[in-house]
C-alpha cells in the first residue's frame, strides 16, 4: 500500500507537520504549535494530531469574500467575516465566534440533559408497563388452580368450567396481544432517542466553534425531535385481571355449594 507523503509546516515550510490547528485549519509542526499558541488572538486554539485529520471536511467560508468566519452577526444570526464586519454588520450586534460558540455548546447541553431526563424517564415507564404485564401473567396462571376446584364438581359446573377458563385465555390472549406491541414500539421509540442522542453529543464534542455554529439550527431541530419522541405524557392503562371466583354470579355460587355438599 502506498503511503500518504509528509505535509510540511505550513508556517515555516521546513519541518515535517505533526499537528493541526482545528481554528485556523492548518498543518503545523511543534516548534510552529508552540510560537502559535503564544500569540494572543490564537491562545485558544485547539489542536489534533496530523494523521487523524480528516481534510475532506472543510470548515464553512464567507461565499462573498471567501474568508474565514471571525465573528458572528447576532442581528442576522449569521457568521461573517472580518471583511464583512465594517461593511454590512457594522450597526448590527455581534461578537467574537469563540464567544457565541461557549454559549451554543450551553445551550445545546443543556437540551442535551433535558432529553437525557426523558429519556431516563421513558426506560422507568418501559419498565414500570413490563412489570404490569409480567404480574397479570403470573396471576393469569396462578387461577390455573380452578381446574383442582371445579374437577370435583359433577354436571352443569362442567360448563361453567370450561367457560371460565376460555374468559381467562381469551383475557390474556387480548391484554398481551395489546400491551406488547406498545412497549416494543416504545423501546424502539427511545433506542432511537438515545442512538440520536449520542450521535449528537459527539457532534457538539467534535465540531469545531465555526462548523457547530452553522449548524446550530438543525442541531436545535433534532434536539427538539428526539425530545417530542420521549415525551410521554401519559402510561398505558393499566392491565386490570378479574380473578375467577368474582366472576361467578352469587346465587349460581351458592347452588354450586349446595349441589356439592348434597
Amino acid at each position: 500500500m502506498a503511503q500518504c507523503p509528509v505535509r510540511s509546516c505550513e508556517i515555516c515550510e521546513n519541518s515535517p507537520a505533526k499537528r493541526f490547528c482545528k481554528n485556523c485549519e492548518q498543518f503545523i509542526c511543534h516548534p510552529c504549535e508552540i510560537s502559535h499558541l503564544k500569540i494572543r488572538p490564537c491562545r485558544n486554539h485547539v489542536f489534533q494530531d496530523a494523521d487523524k485529520v480528516n481534510v475532506e471536511v472543510k470548515t464553512p467560508i464567507c461565499v462573498q469574500q471567501e474568508e474565514f468566519f471571525t465573528h458572528y452577526c447576532k442581528t442576522c444570526s449569521a457568521l461573517i467575516c472580518y471583511i464583512c464586519l465594517p461593511t454590512t454588520h457594522k450597526t448590527h450586534d455581534f461578537c467574537m465566534i469563540d464567544d457565541k460558540a461557549k454559549e451554543t455548546k450551553y445551550s445545546l447541553n443543556k437540551e442535551v440533559e433535558n432529553v437525557e431526563d426523558k429519556i431516563r424517564n421513558a426506560e422507568i415507564k418501559i419498565s414500570f408497563i413490563q412489570s404490569t404485564l409480567q404480574t397479570f401473567e403470573k396471576q393469569a396462571k396462578s387461577t390455573k388452580d380452578i381446574e383442582e376446584r371445579v374437577a370435583v364438581i359433577v354436571g352443569t359446573l362442567n360448563d361453567m368450567k370450561n367457560d371460565f377458563l376460555k374468559s381467562i385465555d381469551e383475557q390474556k390472549l387480548e391484554e398481551s396481544q395489546k400491551m406488547e406491541p406498545e412497549i416494543l414500539k416504545r423501546i424502539d421509540a427511545t433506542n432511537n432517542s438515545q442512538e440520536a442522542l449520542n450521535k449528537m453529543k459527539r457532534a457538539v464534542d467534535g465540531k469545531n466553534n465555526i462548523t457547530l455554529l452553522n449548524s446550530f439550527s438543525d442541531m436545535t431541530k433534532t434536539l427538539k425531535s428526539i425530545s417530542e419522541m420521549s415525551n410521554w405524557k401519559h402510561l398505558l392503562v393499566r392491565v386490570r385481571f378479574d380473578p375467577v371466583s368474582d366472576l361467578i354470579p352469587v346465587q349460581n355460587y351458592k347452588n354450586i355449594k349446595d349441589s356439592y355438599q348434597a
